[in-house]
C-alpha cells in the first residue's frame, strides 16, 4: 500500500538520492546540492517535499517551493513546484499525480497567489499549467561593441563574494519586478549561474549572472551606464545574449538601440493562477498601460473588472456583464502568452497584453 505524506527531516538524503539519480538517469549527471544550492546545500528541504511510500522506502517526490514575488508595490507568494521524481521501476502507479495534488492543496491552504514550474508542456497542462511570461533576448557581438559603443571605459567585472551581497541585495531589491532572496549568493549560483560585480574603480556599480553565454541578469546603479557595461563585457567575452524581462521597458529600449538581434520568448515557466484578483493587479500595476476598462469573467473565479486610469490600474471583482468569458486555461494563455496576445481582438486588452508575470531564472525551482 503506498503512503502519501511530506518527508520527514530525517529523509533528506533518501530524498535527495532519488533526485540525483532519476535526472541522471533521464539526462547528464545531477548533484542537486550543486545545482540548486539554495535548497539542497542546506538541512530543512525535506518538509518541501510531497512523497510516495513504498515498502518504507520513497519512491516518488514532488518538491515546492514558495517564493515571495515583489511586482511593484505589490507582493504574490509563489508556490515553484520542481524535482518532480518517481523511481524508474515505480512508474505508472500514479504517483505524481497524487503528489501534485497534495502540492495543489497545500498551495492554497498556505493562501499562494499562483504556482509555478518548467517541465514538458501537456504533461502539466493536466493539472491547469500553460506557459506564461514574455522575455526579450538580445544578441551582442563585437561588430555591435565597435560600431556603436563607447571605446574606453573604466568598468571592470569580479567575481561575487560575501562582501557584495549587501551590495548586490540593495541593488536587486530596486527593481520593479524582484524576488526574496534569503540565500543571495547561493540563489545567484542556480543552475550554474555564475554572479559577477560590475566595478567603476572600487565602487560597486551593480551587478550580473551569467548562464554559458547568456546574461540571465542584469543590474544598474545607473541605467545610462548600460552602453558602456556591455562594451566593457563584450571586450572580455567576444559575445554575448541578455535576457530582460518585459516589465524592463528602459533595458529593452536601451538593448535595441544597439543588439544585433533580438527575440521575445515565452517564459520556460508555466503557471497556474490561484488568487486572480491578487495577480491581475499586480500585473496591471507593474508598467505603464493606456487607459481603458474590461470586465473579464473567469470560470471558478467570478468577474473581475480590469481598469486603467490616468496611469492607475485596479483589479476588482464585480458583477457587470463581462466582455470576456474564459476558462481559467484560457485565462492564462491570453493574459500572460506573448503568443495569444497578439491574436485579441478587442483593441483594449491588446494594448495592455501581455500582461508581464515571469520569475527570474536564479528564482525558479
Amino acid at each position: 500500500m503506498t503512503e502519501y505524506r511530506f518527508a520527514r527531516p530525517d529523509e533528506e538524503m533518501e530524498v535527495l538520492d532519488l533526485i540525483n539519480s532519476v535526472f541522471s538517469q533521464a539526462a547528464r549527471p545531477h548533484d542537486f546540492a550543486q545545482l540548486i544550492p539554495k535548497v539542497y546545500a542546506h538541512p530543512g528541504f525535506a518538509k518541501l517535499h510531497a512523497v510516495a511510500v513504498e515498502d518504507g522506502r520513497i519512491r516518488g517526490t514532488v518538491a515546492m517551493l514558495p517564493v515571495a514575488i515583489h511586482a511593484g508595490e505589490e507582493t504574490l507568494k509563489c508556490g515553484y513546484i520542481g524535482s518532480v521524481s518517481v523511481h524508474p521501476r515505480f512508474r505508472g502507479k500514479g504517483y505524481m499525480k497524487e503528489l501534485m495534488a497534495m502540492q495543489i492543496a497545500e498551495a492554497k491552504r498556505q493562501g499562494f497567489d499562483f504556482m509555478s514550474l518548467g517541465g514538458q508542456r501537456q504533461r502539466y497542462q493536466y493539472f491547469g499549467f500553460v506557459r506564461y511570461g514574455d522575455a526579450v533576448h538580445f544578441s551582442l557581438s563585437q561588430a555591435n561593441a565597435r560600431h556603436a559603443l563607447p571605446k574606453e571605459n573604466t568598468f571592470t567585472f569580479a567575481p561575487a563574494q560575501e562582501c557584495h551581497a549587501e551590495a548586490i541585495a540593495a541593488l536587486h531589491g530596486k527593481q520593479a519586478l524582484y524576488c526574496e532572496r534569503p540565500r543571495l549568493l547561493d540563489t545567484l549560483r542556480t543552475y550554474g549561474g555564475v554572479p559577477y560585480v560590475l566595478l567603476n574603480g572600487e565602487e560597486i556599480s551593480g551587478y550580473l549572472v551569467t548562464l554559458d553565454d547568456q546574461i540571465t541578469e542584469l543590474c544598474l546603479s545607473r541605467e545610462s551606464d548600460l552602453p558602456a557595461v556591455m562594451a566593457a563585457w563584450i571586450r572580455e567575452h567576444k559575445s554575448c545574449q541578455v535576457c530582460c524581462g518585459g516589465e524592463m521597458t528602459q533595458r529593452i529600449q536601451g538593448l535595441a538601440a544597439f543588439a544585433e538581434t533580438y527575440s521575445i520568448n515565452a517564459s520556460f515557466s508555466m503557471i497556474k493562477v490561484l488568487n486572480w484578483e491578487s495577480v491581475l493587479r499586480a500585473m496591471l500595476r507593474l508598467r505603464p498601460l493606456p487607459d481603458g476598462e474590461r470586465v473579464v469573467q473567469i470560470e471558478n473565479a467570478g468577474a473581475f473588472r480590469l481598469g486603467v486610469e490616468n496611469g492607475n490600474a485596479e483589479a476588482l471583482p464585480c458583477q457587470s456583464r463581462p466582455d470576456c468569458i474564459w476558462t481559467e486555461t484560457q485565462a492564462a494563455e491570453t493574459l500572460f502568452s506573448p503568443l495569444q496576445a497578439q491574436t485579441v481582438p478587442d483593441p483594449v486588452l491588446r494594448s495592455w497584453l501581455p500582461l508581464t508575470l515571469d520569475i527570474p531564472i536564479a528564482d525558479r525551482f
